[in-house]
């Protein structure tokens, strides 16, 4: 495997840790995306079964249930849980807008949240990102665009987790990849098929319409140094069945970063 590929826990969404953790160590990672929701109620046990994996916990994953808009009470528990497994950073979506507010009002209310957040962190040694979001999962964030992440992330001090499922339709990603690859935490990498349904419904890498090769070689010469986060789910991953979802696109993902000498 690549070594600036790290493997996403939500590839393997119903999996507990354990397994994760075993199969990541059998594809020969070296990286991991620990989703906060598998640590079960008990941060240390998970803490002491990273540790002995052997793997580099590089981000804690939260999601709609610790949204960044419900401020320090939402994710002040997933932020202590980052430090306690050794992981440096947590990211999460913004959470849903507050009912009937427009997208600017939403995003002052979100800036004022953040602060309270990126300074706990901070007194942790916790870096915090967002994940921009598909607007077919509006219910889980208001913040769509890598033009949007980049002004919240430069306004708040906060990291950028890019999702390249939700940003491969976006102009200009070249030079939006050129100005603002330093706040780049990660970048999760997954395929899809145009004509299908948008909401949570991703393939394998290569096997789908997105440009990836064009988005990660823009990625490279835009100056990211950053690891490429396999983050596969969907009903096709269910389907095939995640060991073989997640190695082929282990393999796709890592002939992809030798080519273009990554």
């Amino acid at each position: 495997m690549h070594p600036r590929i790290s493997i996403d826990g939500l590839s393997s969404f119903t999996w507990p840790l354990a397994r994760d953790l075993a199969f990541a160590r059998e594809l020969g990672a070296h990286s991991i995306t620990v989703a906060y929701a598998k640590l079960a109620d008990d941060v240390p046990g998970a803490a002491r079964a990273i540790a002995a994996s052997g793997l580099r916990p590089v981000m804690l994953a939260g999601g709609a249930a610790t949204g960044l808009m419900g401020g320090l009470a939402s994710v002040q528990p997933s932020i202590d849980a980052a430090r306690a497994i050794g992981c440096p950073a947590f990211y999460s979506v913004s959470g849903p807008a507050p009912r009937g507010a427009s997208t600017d009002e939403a995003f002052e209310a979100l800036a004022g949240a953040l602060g309270p957040v990126v300074a706990h962190a901070g007194e942790q040694g916790i870096r915090v990102g967002i994940e921009h979001t598909s607007a077919a999962t509006r219910s889980h964030g208001f913040v769509h665009s890598l033009a949007d992440a980049a002004e919240l992330a430069q306004r708040c001090g906060v990291d950028i987790v890019v999702e390249l499922q939700n940003v491969w339709y976006e102009r200009n990603l070249p030079r939006l990849f050129r100005e603002h690859a330093a706040r780049f935490a990660l970048v999760q990498v997954s395929d899809f098929t145009v004509g299908e349904s948008l909401r949570l419904n991703r393939r394998v890498p290569g096997d789908g319409d997105i440009p990836l090769e064009w988005l990660i070689g823009h990625l490279l010469e835009g100056g990211y140094a950053g690891l490429f986060d396999v983050e596969v789910l969907g009903p096709h991953i269910e389907a095939e069945g995640y060991e073989s979802a997640i190695r082929r696109s282990v393999d796709w993902l890592s002939e992809t970063l030798v080519r273009l000498g990554a």
